[in-house]
């Protein structure tokens, strides 16, 4: 009866050993996303078994527990989609996708979710990275102020100025920061031209990736800067590149005018030298 005990002890202990050692190595598998702004990002986590239960809540960074503000999805509460249906849960044996359309700026950084299947349940957190558009800047001038502006992109972008030579003129310019649509900003940086800041050329480099230093770059030259402003404006300068061509052409077609005279003056005296010469041939002869 003892050893009976023993034995029904053993295998007690051995099914709870076993479904513990079960649920601990319940596998999940979930990762990082990168999306396009305004398009649909997935994140996506499957597990060995079949899900039952999906916690999901909004991270500033997965890093700080404190940046977690609201949860986005939450089955135990019957939470199955947020924010109108933008964000919503769909869930098919194991597993656990949850769909974010038309993503913002504002959607970007950790998703820390808690997954309950049948094999066990476990935490972790994702990180979604949304790509902004990376549009050329507008570069302008207007007498000594130059305007670099970057209508759409992340808050982290930044504008460096560089003369032809590569200087930074950074420094010299004062940035404008406004809030755009959404979660994106826009910046505008201006820089004056002041006695001891010249140059030939002026570059706006719109930078969007500190690390990789992905940029975009335009260059104005300070002379065609003149000129494309004289040319946008309705003012008639006798200067411009227009009237300078008239000119030219007006000079030509007196040179033309002059160098025929002088080759009709030549070819009169050349003339009268020619019938001199006969007239005096005649009075010989005769």
């Amino acid at each position: 009866m003892g050893s009976l005990q023993k034995t029904a002890a053993c295998l007690l202990f051995l099914s709870i050993f076993s479904s513990a050692s079960h649920g601990q190595l319940a596998t999940f598998i979930c990762s990082d996303v990168k999306t396009e702004y305004n398009k649909t990002a997935t994140i996506s986590c499957i597990s060995s078994k079949k899900i039952t239960n999906v916690f999901v809540k909004r991270c500033e960074n997965c890093n700080k527990q404190t940046s977690c503000l609201e949860s986005v999805i939450n089955t135990w509460a019957g939470k199955n989609s947020s924010e109108e249906g933008r964000i919503r849960l769909v869930l098919q044996h194991n597993v656990s996708e949850v769909h974010i359309q038309e993503v913002k700026a504002t959607d970007e950084g950790g998703y820390k979710w808690h997954l309950h299947s049948e094999a066990g349940e476990r935490d972790g957190c994702t990180t979604l990275e949304i790509t902004a558009p990376e549009t050329e800047p507008n570069l302008t001038r207007n007498g000594t102020k130059l305007t670099c502006l970057s209508p759409l992109g992340h808050r982290q972008r930044e504008i460096h100025w560089f003369d032809g030579h590569g200087t930074n003129l950074t420094g010299s310019a004062s940035l404008v920061s406004e809030e755009a649509e959404g979660g994106l900003t826009s910046l505008t940086s201006t820089l004056h031209e002041k006695s001891n800041l010249t140059a030939s050329e002026y570059c706006c480099t719109v930078l969007y990736d500190v690390h990789t230093k992905r940029n975009k770059t335009k260059c104005l030259s300070a002379h065609k800067a003149v000129a494309d402003y004289l040319h946008f404006t309705s003012t008639t300068d006798p200067e411009s590149p227009k009237t300078m061509k008239e000119h030219v052409a007006t000079i030509l077609v007196l040179l033309f005018l002059v160098l025929c005279s002088f080759a009709a003056v030549l070819y009169y005296k050349y003339r009268q030298r020619d019938e001199r010469a006969q007239e005096n041939v005649l009075n010989q002869e005769v």
